[in-house]
């Protein structure tokens, strides 16, 4: 985990503490199956599927909160991608699986439809600004180069 090792190297040290404590620790509702397995992957977990659902659920109960979720996962990935320098190795996009990240957001949909519906929305944002300022002039350039120069130093 080359993070980590970035992080140790400016004195930040961290303790793993295994999310399956956590989640065994929570009481399950009456409902639970008498024979859940011992080793249960994590995204099997009852408690996960309990969690993921209600968020699902929640997001996708209303336009607003689904337009949000969508907006913050565009938002978060663009972040995520802007990282300079020696960060970038290791905030690489092509890492990460999409499709769990938009369910981190609470997104059924597929990322690709996510990111173009993100993208038309701010085409129709940028086209509407446009259509309030209305249209702007292009200042016209004469043939003369010197002209344009001293065109430009009297503004």
């Amino acid at each position: 985990m080359d993070y980590l090792k970035d992080l140790e190297k400016h004195g930040v040290s961290l303790k793993e503490y295994p999310l399956l404590k956590v989640l065994d620790s929570f009481p399950i509702s009456a409902q639970k199956p008498q024979h859940i397995k011992k080793f249960v992957p994590l995204e099997m977990h009852p408690w996960v599927l309990i969690l993921q659902r209600a968020l699902e659920s929640f997001i996708g109960g209303e336009e607003k909160m689904k337009q949000m979720a969508k907006d913050a996962f565009c938002s978060w990935i663009r972040a995520y991608t802007a990282h300079r320098g020696d960060l970038k190795r290791i905030f690489m996009v092509k890492r990460l699986h999409l499709g769990h990240v938009a369910k981190s957001f609470g997104l059924k949909d597929q990322p690709s439809m996510v990111g173009r519906a993100f993208q038309v929305q701010a085409k129709k944002n940028k086209k509407d600004q446009k259509h309030h300022k209305g249209p702007m002039r292009k200042r016209k350039e004469s043939g003369n180069p010197e002209h344009n120069q001293s065109k430009r130093r009297k503004q």
